[in-house]
Parts: C-alpha cells; sequence; structure tokens
C-alpha cells in the first residue's frame, strides 16, 4: 500500500504558532497600556501647571483668591472644558478641589497612582529665583520653602526621590498645592 503525504500542520505546531501569537498580543496590550499610562500621567502634569497659570491670570489683579472657587472657576469659563464634569473640576484620576483664602489658593488632585504622586511631587516650580509655590502636601505632609538662614529640614521644598517614596503610596494619593 502506497501512502501519500499530507501536508499541513501537526497539532504541536499549531499549538506552538498560539503561543507566540498570544504572547505577542499580551506584550502589544502592555506596551499600549503603558503609553497611555504614561500619556495620563503627562496629561495630569500639563493640567496643574494650566490651572495654576490661568487662576493666576484670573486673579493676578485683585491678588485676593478668597472667592476662588471651582463654580466660579467653571461660571467664568477658566476651566478648559477637558477638566469640567459638569459643576465638577476633573483631571485625568480624579476630582480636584480649589479653595482660596486672602492671599494664598489650594489645588488638590486626589486618586493618584504611586507613578504620578512621584513625577507630580517633584516638579520644578522654580521660575528664575522666584516661585508662586508656598507649599505642598502629599498625604497629609506639608513641605514649604526653607527661610534663608534656615537650616533645611525634612519638610523643606524641593522634594526629593527619596522622601517622596516615603509618602507616596501605591493608589490614592492626594496631593495639594498652596500658590500665593
Amino acid at each position: 500500500m502506497k501512502k501519500t503525504h499530507e501536508k499541513g500542520y501537526t497539532f504541536i505546531e499549531v499549538i506552538g504558532v498560539l503561543g507566540i501569537a498570544g504572547m505577542l498580543m499580551a506584550s502589544m496590550s502592555m506596551l499600549v497600556s503603558s503609553m497611555f499610562d504614561k500619556y495620563k500621567k503627562n496629561r495630569v502634569q500639563d493640567q496643574i501647571l494650566m490651572l495654576e497659570k490661568l487662576i493666576n491670570q484670573r486673579y493676578v489683579a485683585d491678588k485676593n483668591y478668597k472667592d476662588i472657587s471651582a463654580d466660579t472657576l467653571i461660571d467664568e469659563g477658566i476651566v478648559p472644558a477637558e477638566m469640567k464634569n459638569g459643576n465638577k473640576i476633573v483631571q485625568a484620576y480624579g476630582d480636584v478641589t480649589i479653595a482660596g483664602s486672602e492671599d494664598t489658593y489650594t489645588i488638590e488632585f486626589n486618586k493618584l497612582p504611586l507613578n504620578v504622586c512621584m513625577a507630580l511631587g517633584m516638579m520644578d516650580w522654580v521660575y528664575g529665583d522666584s516661585s508662586d509655590l508656598v507649599s505642598i502636601t502629599v498625604n497629609n505632609s506639608k513641605y514649604s520653602w526653607p527661610y534663608i538662614g534656615k537650616q533645611t529640614d525634612d519638610s523643606a521644598l524641593p522634594l526629593d526621590v527619596a522622601r517622596l517614596s516615603q509618602k507616596c503610596q501605591r493608589q490614592n494619593n492626594v496631593i495639594k498645592w498652596e500658590f500665593q
């Protein structure tokens, strides 16, 4: 009896090809997820800079921030459309809280993941030799600029990786900036 040679793949070859295809799809999925996370982190950094700039432009003449609120900023059209959710201000990960006093105002971002907490905590707020930033609070730990002649300590700005890594958690971080 003469055997014909069948052409095709064995079951093991098919499983191997499917396994390789699965690994490639998983790698692509992780790459896309990583790129999306990086985009969101950069977006949040841009949003805090944008809010600070827009608020300063709006209140530069008054230098009195006691009437500042999310409702006021939304009603006056100061908040970009991408940061509005009804009568709330939001950022890529969660809500934004804005409050003012006579000579300072605060912007608070919450629900931040670890990598965003680290990036936002280490942002450079010095322009020339000065800064509008008065303090930054990371998960209830407040940091401010040292006074001239005062020894810097653990609560002094700027923040470094070592101090931030002790304060930033894996999820649900809260950062509050105080500006003047």
